[in-house]
């Protein structure tokens, strides 16, 4: 069992549960059974996803990350593959019979996993890719809101940040290439700046919210809430990129709470809860 929990990375799949919250709320979303639905078919797809990536990666993993379920022996390959195909599919069907996830998206996002395992070790651009992944996410609980069958009609809020969290992923991926390096080279300019964008947040958030007391207040405390964790993510990172990553896809959970604050306080508590329990998951389950 703790083998298939390290395979899915499932310390972080909370991270994944607020994106599902963002798109939902900042789409005018309710709490009704569905958005649990959408919650569980994606969370498949994150851990068919994560566990396909060993499969792709054995061969890499046997010279660079011994450690790793398929070169320690822990478990087979063929056994990886059956259980990311057997989790990948789990979570399609979720997505098809009980939710109004757009199928437009959710073939995008199958894709770009795909694709993503595929490419990330040949190509260094494919960080983009993975940040795709999770903007699918948001996006994909958005248009289940709305629903429409012709068209897909998401808050343009959810597009701006989904777009931040493309850059945002992708940097945090390209930091995270050189966590099995005995002497990594230090975080370049251009990803720090990539890690700092989740600040812009709740600036986009606060669009779908009237002028007013409540609106400053919920700006303020969002940036400089994200601002200080960001500080905090990159001290960690100066002192061991393994921490740093974990601290920065902890994070997402944190970023997604400033910025669904502005739909539903709620979803927001929930969001900072689900933080909290990343941070504590990723002590027993590595985030990497």
């Amino acid at each position: 069992m703790r083998t298939l929990l390290i395979l899915g990375r499932v310390s972080n799949l909370p991270t994944v549960w607020t994106n599902v919250l963002v798109g939902w709320f900042l789409c005018g979303g309710g709490w009704v059974p569905e958005l649990a639905w959408i919650a569980l078919g994606v969370s498949f797809l994150y851990l068919g996803g994560m566990t396909l990536n060993d499969a792709f990666d054995a061969d890499w993993d046997r010279e660079f990350a011994p450690e790793r379920p398929i070169p320690s022996g822990k478990i087979s390959r063929g056994a990886v593959w059956a259980v990311g195909v057997f989790e990948m599919m789990a979570g399609v069907l979720l997505l098809l019979a009980l939710s109004t996830f757009h199928p437009l998206i959710l073939v995008g996002l199958i894709q770009a996993i795909l694709l993503y395992n595929f490419l990330h070790k040949r190509w260094r651009g494919s960080v983009l890719i993975m940040g795709l992944c999770r903007a699918l996410v948001y996006v994909g609980a958005g248009s289940a809101v709305v629903a429409q069958t012709s068209s897909i009609e998401v808050s343009a809020v959810v597009y701006f940040v989904a777009a931040a969290v493309v850059i945002y992923i992708a940097g945090l991926t390209l930091a995270a290439r050189s966590e099995h390096l005995k002497s990594p080279a230090g975080i370049s300019f251009t990803n720090r700046i990539m890690l700092m964008l989740p600040v812009l947040f709740p600036l986009f958030a606060s669009r779908i919210m009237p002028v007013g007391p409540a609106q400053i207040a919920l700006v303020t405390v969002g940036v400089i809430g994200i601002w200080s964790w960001i500080v905090i993510m990159r001290k960690a990172l100066a002192e061991k990129i393994p921490k740093g990553i974990a601290y920065a896809i902890a994070g997402i959970a944190f970023y997604d709470a400033a910025t669904v604050a502005f739909a539903d306080w709620r979803a927001a508590v929930v969001c900072l809860a689900l933080f909290g329990i990343t941070l504590v998951a990723q002590r027993f389950i590595p985030a990497t």
